[in-house]
């Protein structure tokens, strides 16, 4: 890509970093890119070898404790990687072995660390309470919760040395991107708000724009066109590169240049179209490629027949009973403070749309003044319709807990798309192409929008967290609603809720 049309296309793409999106920070030639070991085969490599590293550390920890306690602690396998497989598994899910993880993010340490709790709670109940019984002696509980405490700080101290340590072996240009007039700006505009750390380069789809702002002014404007740079993209020239990505209408491009994109993507090149790099990179789905026929080309149409679909429903059931016997007498006090100190009604009812776009009433404890929701559709930041008390059961998620009783009644899901009033709802299906796909699934007490993306006030918002949904109803499986409890566990206990 270029900067000025006075640079030529024969022998230059320039390139730009992601805080430098606008300017232009230097150029160089495609095949005197150097090239570093490919990204592909250090991602699968990155993995594999972290879990190895983690199951070292989890040895030495446990084995080094007993030996300095005197060596009374009862060693046994169960008691070393029944509890390590239980660490592994927990990170795994919030993305603890991908190596683009942002390692060094206070967010990341925070629900490593929940992980780790959640981890030795599964593996203590396996250990002390299901395999306790016979004649086999158990290990010390001091021992087994000390390994546990000091592998969830080396363990993330490990991650963040290599975070900090490939930030610094990080090069810009890592992404090549194959821009059109349509999807160009989306994808740009979308980049530069996402904190990608990996630099991009702009080439063009068609003559149409080469030469010109991909996004309006201050935006980069290719000057090679694909045409132009895919016969010399050999494995040698590709190597600095992570992958290609086909910001572009796929029916517009020549037949020879998606050929040609096919054999790259089989020849360790990854090519993604902007679907599948928003869901690689992202975990949502871009609303711009949206049809009326994309329920039939995914996968998803299958979710309320699976057999997870309806295992989902009798766990939803029986997790539904059980919190709500566990946490009666919480409700209860909840009810009276409520009732001394903002009055009657405790409990809130409103229309929400439910699976398939049916309507039903959903229960939650008050927060605001009686008759707010006459007035805003969105609940703001500093909104004065919300108690104080109000404020702190929303911060607490303390106020969803009657929707205990959806669940029960079949409703809503543990897990799932945000319940929306059917006010706003109607208002997003005319705005909104395709709101209605929200719908194929139960919504959910708490869901993958809700986790990765703050409390909307605005369509905008509302749009972002639609992309989220749709990635959730398409990739619907057991290991994404755990890695949702997880990340909902980060939610709470650092009071993101509204």
């Amino acid at each position: 890509m270029t900067f000025g049309p006075q640079e030529s296309a024969s022998n230059s793409i320039p390139q730009f970093s992601p805080k430098q999106v606008g300017g232009a920070i230097g150029s160089e030639g495609i095949k005197s890119l150097r090239k570093p070991k490919h990204f592909s085969k250090r991602a699968a490599f990155f993995g594999p070898a972290l879990a190895i590293l983690d199951s070292i550390q989890w040895v030495i920890i446990f084995l080094g404790l007993s030996q300095a306690t005197g060596g009374y602690n009862t060693i046994t396998f169960a008691a070393i990687f029944l509890p390590l497989g239980g660490a592994i598994l927990s990170l795994a899910l919030i993305g603890g072995y991908r190596i683009r993880m942002d390692f060094a993010s206070l967010r990341y340490a925070s629900e490593h660390l929940i992980a780790c709790v959640s981890a030795i709670i599964g593996a203590a109940l396996v250990l002390y309470v299901v395999a306790s019984f016979g004649p086999n002696p158990t290990s010390s509980r001091a021992i087994f919760g000390s390994t546990f405490f000091i592998f969830a700080f080396t363990s993330l101290l490990t991650r963040r040395v290599f975070w900090f340590w490939r930030r610094k072996a990080r090069v810009d240009g890592k992404f090549l991107v194959i821009a059109d007039e349509r999807f160009g700006p989306v994808f740009y505009r979308e980049y530069q708000a996402s904190g990608q750390h990996q630099g991009v380069r702009f080439v063009a789809a068609n003559r149409d724009l080469r030469g010109k702002p991909i996004d309006g002014d201050g935006s980069p404007a290719p000057v090679v066109e694909v045409v132009h740079l895919l016969p010399h993209l050999d494995r040698e020239s590709a190597a600095g590169y992570e992958a290609i990505v086909v910001a572009a209408d796929l029916n517009g491009l020549d037949p020879a240049i998606a050929n040609r994109l096919g054999v790259i993507h089989f020849d360790e090149l990854p090519v993604y179209t902007m679907d599948s790099f928003y869901e690689k990179y992202w975990s949502r789905i871009p609303l711009d490629i949206l049809g009326p026929a994309w329920p039939l080309e995914t996968e998803f149409v299958l979710v309320q027949h699976s057999v997870y679909s309806s295992l989902k429903r009798l766990l939803d059931f029986l997790v539904a009973v059980f919190l709500l016997l566990l946490t009666a007498p919480l409700m209860f006090l909840v009810s009276v403070v409520i009732a001394i100190f903002d009055g009657f009604p405790v409990i809130y009812s409103q229309r929400r749309t439910g699976i398939n776009g049916e309507p039903f009433t959903l229960y939650k404890f008050r927060t605001m003044k009686p008759g707010s929701d006459k007035g805003d559709g969105y609940t703001r930041e500093g909104d004065d319709r919300v108690s104080s008390l109000g404020s702190f059961l929303r911060k607490t998620r303390l106020d969803e807990f009657p929707q205990l009783w959806n669940v029960l009644r079949g409703e809503m899901s543990m897990i799932g798309p945000r319940a929306e009033w059917t006010r706003l709802v109607e208002g997003y299906e005319r705005e909104i192409p395709y709101y209605h796909f929200r719908h194929l699934v139960r919504p959910g007490i708490t869901g993958w929008a809700q986790v990765n993306y703050p409390y909307g006030a605005s369509l905008e918002d509302t749009l972002m967290k639609f992309s989220y949904d749709l990635y959730y109803i398409r990739k619907f499986s057991i290991r994404l609603d755990a890695e949702v409890l997880l990340k909902t566990l980060h939610v709470i206990l650092f009071g993101k809720g509204r």
